[in-house]
């Protein structure tokens, strides 16, 4: 799968029926500009609430701290130019801000 096929076929499935989740595919999108596209490219079509958020498998146990920290600044990036657009209030901007970082990959796996 590549890029295009992800926001092409997958988000509007996750979009569309509540059971699929998509995640982060970090296989791709693992740099500030990778993520950048990939809120550009699939959030639209299938809805912040519909992504688990960020997880990460990578077997460099000291980078996990500085990978996630990168998702949670990108993650508000983007949301920042949604509120400065005035497409989201700055209060729900807050509300996805957390749901990006935290929630939505509690949910996704069941941790809570």
């Amino acid at each position: 799968m590549d890029e295009s096929t992800l926001s092409r076929e997958m988000a509007p499935l996750a979009g569309h029926y509540p059971t699929i989740l998509l995640g982060p595919p970090w296989w791709f999108h693992d740099s500030v500009n990778g993520m950048e596209r990939y809120f550009n490219q699939v959030m639209e079509t299938a809805g912040i609430y519909n992504t688990a958020g960020f997880n990460d498998d990578t077997r460099a146990f000291v980078s996990i701290p500085a990978r996630h920290n990168v998702w949670r600044r990108v993650a508000c990036n983007w949301l920042a130019g949604l509120v400065t657009r005035g497409l989201v209030e700055e209060e729900e901007g807050y509300d996805m801000a957390r749901a990006l970082a935290y929630d939505l990959a509690k949910v996704a796996y069941k941790l809570d």
